[in-house]
C-alpha cells in the first residue's frame, strides 16, 4: 500500500480515536488479549545498530499494532548484501531514523508455537510513512525485497487496556557487547516511544541480554517530560532487583526515535 495515498497510521489513529472509549472499557475477552482476532498488517519498524540489526515495532494503541516488539534480525538478498548497504549508509549519512516497511503479515506469528522467522521488507533512510511524495520515498530506499530473518525475539508484549500505570520511568535494555540501546517500556495511553543508544557502568553479558532487561529510574515519573535525554549520566537499577540494590550509571548517546502523538490515545 502506498502510504502517500492512504497513510496507514493516520487512518488507524482516526479509527482508534473514534472508538477509543469503547476499546478501553471492553472486557478482556472482547479485547482478545491473545491477539487471535488481529488481522495482517504492515508493521513498520525502526532499524538501529551498526554491528547487529535490531528492529523495534512502531506501535499504536489499536489492533493489529498494539504490541511492543523488539527483534534481532539479519538482512539478506540474492546477489546483494543489503545489511552491509544499511550499515554503510548509516555511517555515511549519520542519519538517526532508518525504517523497515514489511510485507503484510500477522505480528502474533512471531510469537506462535511455530514462529514466523522470515518475511520480506523494504529498508528506508528516514520514516517510510512520512515522505512528502513517492519520489522522495523512492530516493530514500536503501534496499527492496529484502529477506528479513529474525534471529531473536528480544521482547514481545501486547498492550493491556487494564494495565496499571508505571510507578516510575522504565526502559528495556537490549543489544550486544558494546552496542547497547534503551527502548522506553510502553504500557497504556498516554505514553511515548523512544529508542536511544546508551553506555553502562555495569557490564551486561549476551546471556543477560538474550531477553530485554527491564531498567527503572527511581525519582523519575513515567512521563515524556522525564525521558532520558542529552548526555548527562543517569542512575537506574534492575527492575527485578531490590530497591536498595546498587545503582547502575547509564550514559545516554544518540536518540534514534521519539514519538508520543501516535500513543496519546
Amino acid at each position: 500500500m502506498n502510504p502517500i495515498d492512504c497513510p496507514r497510521r493516520d487512518f488507524l489513529k482516526a479509527a482508534v480515536a473514534a472508538v477509543g472509549a469503547a476499546y478501553w472499557t471492553q472486557s478482556a475477552a472482547a479485547t482478545n488479549l491473545a491477539g487471535a482476532a488481529d488481522a495482517p498488517g504492515v508493521h513498520g519498524m525502526l532499524v538501529v545498530g551498526e554491528q547487529s540489526v535490531y528492529l523495534s515495532h512502531l506501535p499504536i494503541f489499536g489492533s493489529p499494532h498494539d504490541y511492543q516488539v523488539i527483534l534481532e534480525a539479519t538482512f539478506t538478498k540474492p546477489g546483494r548484501d543489503p545489511q552491509s548497504d544499511y550499515f554503510a549508509d548509516r555511517k555515511r549519512t549519520g542519519r538517526k531514523i532508518y525504517t523497515l516497511e514489511p510485507e503484510r503479515f500477522l505480528l502474533t506469528d512471531l510469537m506462535a508455537a511455530k514462529p514466523l522467522r522470515t518475511f520480506k521488507a523494504n529498508v528506508y533512510r528516514d520514516h517510510f510513512e512520512r515522505f512528502s511524495s513517492q519520489r522522495a520515498k523512492d530516493a530514500a530506499l536503501i534496499a527492496d525485497g529484502v529477506d528479513v530473518k529474525v534471529t531473536r525475539v528480544i521482547h514481545a508484549r501486547k498492550f493491556d487496556p487494564r494495565a496499571a500505570a508505571l510507578a516510575q520511568l522504565e526502559y528495556l535494555l537490549f543489544g550486544k557487547g558494546p552496542e547497547l540501546f534503551l527502548a522506553h517500556a510502553i504500557t497504556r495511553p498516554p505514553d511515548f516511544d523512544q529508542v536511544l543508544s546508551v553506555q553502562t557502568s555495569r557490564p551486561f553479558t549476551d546471556a543477560e541480554l538474550n531477553q530485554a532487561v527491564s531498567i527503572v529510574f527511581p525519582g523519575k515519573t513515567n512521563q515524556s517530560q522525564q525521558k532520558i535525554r542529552g548526555v548527562t549520566p543517569v542512575s537506574g537499577r534492575l527492575k527485578s532487583a531490590a530497591a536498595n540494590a546498587s545503582a547502575i550509571t547509564f550514559r545516554p548517546g544518540k536518540e534514534f526515535y521519539f514519538e508520543e502523538g501516535e500513543l496519546a490515545g
